[in-house]
């Protein structure tokens, strides 16, 4: 993005800012003005407030060792959300760092002179480098501004990542709230902008009065909920958590009804009646509010400053002498204390001798008392340690007890539950052997025993082979039905397994309409349900698919 079309919302004029950190623009700018103000009279004072700071620019620019000593530390100033960075050009400051003695870690080649006018054109430069606004106050009222160049003023914002110099605007679209999808204005906002500008904004392009009450609803994107934006102080950016240059989000403007009632919130809007607070801000937060009285008290710290310095200049040798006196009535204090304490250390080492001696019959006392108190420690010990292994002995040979039994005790029962499991397994076959009935199914024949045929009490099988019915046999002894006999397989496998297994029948919806014809046939409910399960499953995605082939 071009550098014009970053700063397109900037009002900045080249005006006389504080050289002080502690007197900001922030502490001395006026109060947000009211909704409704008229603001041509704020316009022409500003105007008339930079144009009395262009006249004073580098009438009292001090030498360069002091302006090292104020620039130095301001160039080491980090990130910090909510302040403003202005754009140099990268050679122009590093000639000002040269001219300056400040240590730099670029090499530039071009000799010590003066850097002349701020450049801030990227026309000039292959790069350009941020200052932060208290250097940028200084600089501009020390050296001022090239012919043709202007200020450019970035904020800094707090991305996820990191606190970061906002580079680009964010494209929002600004509407009223009950009017048209259509009708909307396309403008650009900084994500630290104040909900109450872009609240005052909407009122000016819709013309709305100066007694009628509004509110303002956004939301981050086209597809997100809206919300209203009821404190106006804050910044757009942190009420709608937007981490993107390149988010766009919609601000609708709602005005009270006639009635006294917020009735005329966005579509799909929650209903609330709640009011905003704080003021309207008829400037955006790039625009300079400098007032008159300010540029007087900086007019005031410049002077007070400059006599400060010179004051300085002129004690430093009364204070060096005095500083010499000091040191030398300091010393002969102190050589007088070191007698002193030189006659106390003799004293103590005679001290010392008495107690040494003192100490080492004590020590002869306590050896013989740690013997004799080792030595019990040492029965006690052996002690301890007999009475400890044959305590593990015993816990150890439970211990295996213990498991040799459990394991006995679950080989066991794993040999009654094989057992039991063989024993119905047989039952089960022998029952099998004993019933076996022969089946012609539209001409192939089947072979199952009366058990499978039964296993379903509601099927018409179950209800054949009940005994209650008499049935004619074959010559070869087999039950003739007429029905498709290719799918009767399938019927058998569901009777002997209660189910069908997965991977048992291919996926094919034609089979599984001629196999539901069948189980309907032989009046299996279970197996009814499942094929219309896997049929409506199967149509379920066909049309899903259908669908997204369609655009």
């Amino acid at each position: 993005m071009k550098t014009t079309e970053l700063f397109s919302t900037g009002k900045m004029p080249n005006s006389r800012p504080s050289i002080s950190n502690d007197i900001s623009a922030q502490n001395l700018s006026q109060s947000p003005p009211k909704s409704g103000s008229a603001p041509q009279a704020t316009a022409v004072h500003r105007l008339s407030s930079a144009n009395k700071m262009t006249t004073n620019v580098g009438a009292t620019t001090p030498d360069p060792l002091t302006q090292r000593a104020v620039l130095e530390g301001l160039f080491e100033r980090r990130l910090v959300e909510g302040e403003f960075w202005y754009v140099v050009v990268a050679e122009w400051l590093e000639q000002l760092k040269k001219y300056l003695g400040v240590p730099n870690t670029r090499k530039m080649y071009h000799q010590r002179v003066h850097p002349g006018p701020i450049l801030t054109r990227r026309d000039y430069a292959h790069t350009i480098e941020m200052v932060h606004e208290d250097t940028w106050k200084l600089l501009i009222q020390w050296y001022g501004i090239a012919e043709g160049h202007r200020a450019m003023k970035l904020v800094v914002y707090n991305y996820s990542r990191a606190p970061e110099i906002e580079h680009n605007l964010n494209n929002c679209k600004l509407m009223i709230s009950n009017a048209p999808v259509e009708d909307f204005h396309n403008l650009k906002f900084s994500k630290m902008e104040k909900v109450g500008h872009i609240e005052w904004k909407l009122r000016q392009l819709y013309t709305i009065g100066h007694v009628v009450k509004s509110r303002l609803w956004a939301k981050p994107e086209q597809d997100g909920s809206w919300r209203p934006l009821l404190v106006r102080d804050k910044p757009i950016g942190k009420v709608l958590d937007i981490d993107s240059d390149f988010t766009r989000p919609f601000f609708a403007l709602e005005v009270v009804d006639p009635s006294g009632l917020w009735k005329n919130q966005p579509e799909d809007a929650r209903i609330t009646q709640d009011v905003p607070i704080g003021v309207l801000y008829d400037h955006d937060i790039f625009e300079d509010v400098t007032s008159t009285w300010e540029i007087d008290i900086h007019e005031q710290i410049d002077h007070i400053g400059r006599d400060f310095v010179d004051r300085l200049h002129i004690n430093f040798g009364s204070f060096v002498q005095k500083a010499k006196d000091y040191v030398e009535e300091r010393d002969s204090v102190l050589r007088e204390r070191e007698r002193k304490v030189s006659s106390k250390e003799a004293h103590l080492d005679h001290l010392q001798d008495d107690l040494e001696e003192q100490q080492k019959k004590l020590e002869a006392e306590t050896e013989a008392y740690v013997r004799r108190r080792k030595l019990y420690e040492d029965k006690e010990l052996r002690l301890d340690e007999d009475f400890e292994a044959k305590h593990r002995d015993f816990e150890n040979e439970m211990k295996k007890r213990k498991q040799q039994l459990a394991k006995e005790f679950e080989n066991f029962e794993k040999s009654k539950e094989t057992f039991e499991n063989e024993l119905k397994r047989m039952s089960e076959v022998y029952k099998i052997q004993e019933n076996k009935i022969k089946l012609d199914i539209g001409g192939q024949l089947f072979t199952t025993s009366l058990l499978t045929l039964t296993k379903d009490s509601n099927s018409m099988l179950a209800a054949m082979f009940s005994g209650r019915h008499r049935l004619r046999q074959e010559n070869d002894g087999s039950y003739f039905i007429d029905r498709d006999g290719a799918h009767f397989r399938y019927i058998l496998n569901y009777l002997r397994d209660g189910c069908i297994k997965d991977g048992t029948m291919p996926r094919n919806n034609t089979l599984w309409g001629e196999l539901l014809n069948e189980a309907e046939y032989y009046q299996l409910s279970g197996l009814v349900d499942y094929l219309k399960s896997l049929i409506n499953r199967s149509v379920s995605r066909s049309n899903s698919n259908t669908s997204v082939e369609d655009p």
